[in-house]
């Protein structure tokens, strides 16, 4: 008896010793607006958590509205929660959680667009970056409005998407972004891609290919 009560001490003792070890050199998140690459996946979407713990939606939202945040009846989202300015997160449910609503402190209503359909020399006004959020770093809006899903990186099931370059002129700022979006029809499928992210000095964000 006296044997087995030391095993059983000893088991739990290691167990605690690993889950400890664990959480001390577990990496840590990575920094959005010094990140090079980033991956997105439709379980981690926006979308999915709308399905999971919102009102259901059939497909990706198309138009992000924004609205004053109380957070008394609204629910920051899981999936951008990385992304705050002065700690508070950037996107939300609405109250009634039909929909993904900005901060209005940082944007305007913003339109949605897929990166990975849009012809060639096309180009789209997503909407206004204000004054606000230009305290976020550039590229760490570029990065939300991926994770968020206003710039949509893939169709079906992931992207991974690199930076290849940056530079800010003003306060103008411009970063060109290719990745590969994996899908399926009958068989498995990948498709590369290629954009530029620009935020113009009047705060008007731009995407074009």
């Amino acid at each position: 008896m006296a044997c087995y009560v030391m095993k059983t001490f000893f088991s739990l003792l290691f167990a605690v010793i690993s889950v400890m070890s664990h959480a001390q050199t577990a990496p840590k998140e990575k920094d959005p607006s010094k990140a090079d690459s980033m991956t997105f996946t439709r379980d981690t979407s926006v979308l999915e958590e709308q399905r999971r713990d919102g009102k259901h939606a059939d497909d990706f939202q198309k138009a992000f509205p924004a609205m004053k945040i109380d957070p008394q009846t609204m629910t920051a989202l899981k999936t951008t929660a990385e992304f705050r300015l002065n700690d508070q997160p950037l996107l939300w449910f609405a109250a009634d959680k039909s929909k993904a609503v900005l901060d209005e402190r940082c944007f305007g209503e913003l339109t949605m667009v897929n990166v990975t359909t849009l012809a060639k020399d096309g180009k789209i006004t997503l909407g206004k970056l204000k004054e606000p959020g230009r305290k976020l770093a550039p590229r760490a809006v570029a990065w939300f409005l991926m994770r968020a899903g206003v710039i949509q990186t893939f169709v079906h099931l992931e992207a991974t998407v690199h930076l290849d370059s940056e530079k800010h002129e003003g306060s103008r700022y411009e970063a060109v972004f290719s990745g590969k979006h994996l899908f399926y029809t009958n068989e498995r499928h990948e498709s590369a891609f290629r954009f530029r992210f620009i935020i113009e000095e009047d705060g008007t964000m731009r995407v074009e290919v």
